[in-house]
């Protein structure tokens, strides 16, 4: 069965990357036990710490794990945040060691829209291509 961390990061987040992606991939396991198998995915969100993290005044994601408490990943999954990008690496820069040594063991990562900006502060991107929204490229681009 593969892993499949969900990030769930401080600040201002696109709450439908986070839930999308979890509904995804809980429902590819739905489909499959419907038909007698299986599941695929053991899907988990994983934060900073355990305390809720209020997006948009009025939904709150509890994550199922710190992430200092998981020893292996199979996919990140990083969802778009929002507002002041300088500021969104420095609140999550603490998911980065974690991200980096999951990917040194074998895990893939994986950006949602401007999410691209906490996985490029790995320093994984490094020559290499990914996308990101249209409108974040100049601002992707100069950090």
């Amino acid at each position: 069965m593969k892993h499949i961390s969900i990030l769930v990061p401080i600040g201002a987040v696109a709450l439908g990357t986070i839930e999308g992606s979890y509904i995804a991939f809980t429902k590819v396991n739905d489909f499959l036990l419907g038909m007698g198998k299986a599941p695929l995915f053991k899907v988990q969100l994983i934060g900073l710490t355990k305390e809720p993290q209020q997006y948009s005044q009025f939904f709150t994601v509890v994550p199922d794990l710190e992430v200092n408490d998981f020893p292996k990943t199979d996919l990140i999954i990083i969802p778009a945040t929002n507002g002041d990008m300088k500021k969104v690496i420095q609140e999550n820069a603490n998911f980065v060691p974690w991200m980096v040594q999951q990917y040194k063991e074998g895990a893939e990562l994986a950006s949602l829209c401007v999410g691209a900006f906490l996985m490029a502060s790995t320093g994984l991107l490094k020559g290499k291509q990914c996308s990101t929204h249209w409108m974040a490229e100049h601002e992707f681009r100069s950090l």
